[in-house]
């Protein structure tokens, strides 16, 4: 009756866990269950069916992990006995390191004993946790270790602390247990005595309880019935290792039932098809056949689940990795709303070099004052954004502007525009904004081949931004999936000169360009709203953008049927941005615990690059125009940002 089940669940979750899939919580360790218990029943000391499990362990936490093998012997009854443990690591940033462990061997002699419960069940939801986490760019380290010869002492636990060295001791920052989850009535999560009067010892305990209320999972603790084992304290297992000889917080999961016999939780549960109340240690007992009979097939996949979703979270929040995550998440919105100002900036260059080849188009009369109001919209799609954060970015605008002819060569004009902005973001994030751009323009052309053109612009901006923090490991489950809400305000203002020289060949002029353009842009500091840990607050970030650009133009003007007139154009420019560009290194406050942290891993701005501009304007009528362009970088190291506008506008 089981055989087909657990075949079942061993192909499904092999399949699953394959790294083009993300399997869903539970499976990884499941399949590491059932794999212990059927194929290394009898998993102790100086047996096979030990050394194929230590294997199987390894195996199992290896991807993405340094593993190594940890052999230690001991004396008892006069003769030497050994084992191993199975270590998995992975360093972090900081140097700080936490321990995750669980016992795979069972009771020694018992060689048709399976340990379903005690311990295939701990041993599975540990190398799932492994597996959750692997990939990830840690914050503090995490060290996973099987232990061996739980069942003979603690002796493996208590040799992997022997072996440590004091530094190795001062940069511990926790230990979490897990052994028995099948059996027992409920789940639990207690804290080591050594918590007893030093409430900071039981951080892990209260950290697990505010994630199981977070994730709707039943946790429990020890309530204290029996004044042997303080409220809120566990024992008995591998972690004891660590209360005794380190001033640490210790975890230990377990599922058994403190409210029943000696309420000493040695009797797991009130179910009456139990002997005794317990399994441990049992082989009529402590296997599949007969617990999956008695307590249901969901109880297995229900408990690998949960202990899984309740760890991997614990792990991931203990070593600040979230936090670490969520910093370099922020930095990604952060340089998205840096990118968002230069875009919202450009189009009023482009609203005035439109302008200005207007201009170029016809002799004005010494003293008239001509204008236009018009609106334009813009689509950016994916795969051309400094960020692949970026899945599209679309804008509209309207805008006013009037210029004067003050004499032959010189015209002066100003214009205001307001614009709708909005960045699609990964993970259903995203970043509007509403701007408003004033700008002084003018032209000196005198009809001649040389022209001058200059302007300054300011701009205010109000920002508002959704930030998706995603988290998961390489074909892993999710880990973590928040969005924060965030309102702050910038201001720019800069200044451009632009002048060429054109020939005329027939109906187009064709000549090189040559500009400066500088611009100062200014974000102000911002918090995240709502109060999860992962919220960051934002320092105020400054830069400049300083573009010297040297390129060539084309445009002409076609006369077409019933008086309409069209102007193509078309320029490619190469810059340089001898500036700041963008900012390539941020700093936040994490909410989590009120440090500071540094975003990495950001490209730095390209500072040389081409842009290419094709389009036209066709004057429908005296009074009436629109336009249509295409804009996008070239040889940039970030992508093309390609850009498609169209817009009308009414002239006066």
């Amino acid at each position: 009756m089981i055989k087909p089940l657990v075949v079942l669940v061993s192909i499904a979750s092999g399949v699953l866990s394959l790294p083009v899939f993300a399997y869903q919580y539970g499976e990884y360790g499941t399949e590491t269950t059932f794999t212990l218990i059927n194929d290394y029943p009898g998993r102790y000391r100086g047996t096979a069916n030990f050394d194929g499990a230590a294997n199987l362990m390894e195996e199992r936490m290896a991807p993405g992990y340094t593993t190594s093998r940890q052999a230690f012997t001991w004396t008892a009854g006069g003769t030497q006995r050994s084992s191993e443990n199975v270590i998995a690591t992975a360093s972090g940033v900081t140097g700080r390191n936490l321990v995750i462990g669980s016992h795979f061997d069972t009771v020694f002699n018992r060689p048709t004993l399976e340990g379903l419960d005690d311990n295939a069940s701990g041993a599975g939801v540990l190398t799932e946790i492994a597996r959750n986490l692997s990939g990830l760019d840690f914050e503090d380290g995490v060290t996973f270790i099987g232990f061996g010869a739980e069942e003979e002492g603690l002796r493996g636990s208590r040799a992997y602390v022997a072996s440590l060295d004091q530094q190795a001791r001062d940069n511990l920052t926790g230990m979490i247990n897990i052994d028995s989850l099948i059996t027992g009535d409920m789940m639990y999560a207690h804290a080591g005595t050594n918590s007893v009067g030093n409430t900071e010892l039981a951080s892990l305990r209260e950290h697990v309880f505010r994630i199981a209320s977070e994730l709707g999972i039943d946790l429990f603790t020890n309530p204290g019935l029996n004044a042997g084992y303080p409220i809120g304290t566990g024992c008995c297992s591998d972690g004891d290792s660590f209360n005794e000889a380190l001033d640490i917080p210790v975890l230990y999961f377990e599922s058994t039932n403190w409210e029943i016999g000696d309420f000493d939780g040695y009797e797991q549960t009130t179910n009456p098809a139990v002997p005794g109340g317990s399994t441990w240690h049992n082989p009529a007992t402590d296997n599949a056949e007969f617990l999956i009979g008695v307590l249901g097939e969901e109880r297995v996949a229900q408990r690998m689940r949960d202990y899984s979703r309740l760890i991997t979270r614990l792990v991931l929040e203990a070593t600040n990795t979230d936090l670490r995550y969520s910093a370099q998440s922020g930095a990604s919105l952060a340089r998205d709303m840096q990118d968002n100002l230069v875009r919202q900036h450009q189009t009023l260059t482009q609203l005035h070099d439109r302008r200005w080849l207007s201009l170029l188009g016809g002799a004005r009369e010494v003293g008239s004052f001509d204008g236009a109001v018009g609106i334009e919209g813009e689509v950016q799609p994916s795969g051309g954004f400094d960020q692949s954060a970026i899945e599209r970015g679309r804008h509209a605008a309207a805008y006013i502007l009037a210029d004067y002819q003050f004499t032959e060569a010189l015209n002066l004009g100003v214009s205001l525009s307001y614009q709708r902005a909005k960045d699609e973001r990964d993970y259903g994030g995203d970043l509007q904004n509403k701007t408003w751009q004033a700008g002084i323009y003018a032209q000196l052309h005198d009809g001649g081949p040389t022209w001058l053109n200059a302007e300054l612009s300011v701009g205010r901006s109000d920002l508002e931004s959704t930030r998706a923090l995603h988290i998961q490991a390489d074909g892993g489950p999710v880990l973590l999936s928040q969005r924060f809400d965030g309102e702050t305000d910038a201001s720019f203002y800069g200044a451009r000169l632009l002048g060429g020289y054109d020939f005329n060949l027939r109906q187009v002029r064709v000549g090189p360009m040559v500009g400066a353009d500088y611009t100062r842009y200014s974000v102000d500091s911002f918090s995240e709203k709502g109060d999860l840990r992962t919220a960051l607050d934002y320092g105020s970030e400054k830069f400049d953008s300083i573009e010297l650009s040297l390129g060539a133009r084309a445009f002409g003007a076609v006369a077409l049927s019933k008086g309409m007139l069209l102007q193509p154009y078309a320029s490619l420019v190469w810059v340089e941005e001898v500036g700041d560009g963008l900012s390539d290194s941020f700093q936040f406050v994490s909410r989590g615990d009120g440090l500071v942290r540094g975003a990495e891993g950001l490209p730095g701005a390209d500072k040389h690059f081409a842009r290419v501009k094709v389009g036209a304007q066709l004057a429908v009528s005296a009074n009436f125009g629109i336009f249509a362009e295409a804009t996008a970088r070239a040889a940039h190291d970030d992508g093309d940002q390609s850009g498609y506008a169209v817009g009308a506008q009414l002239l006066f």
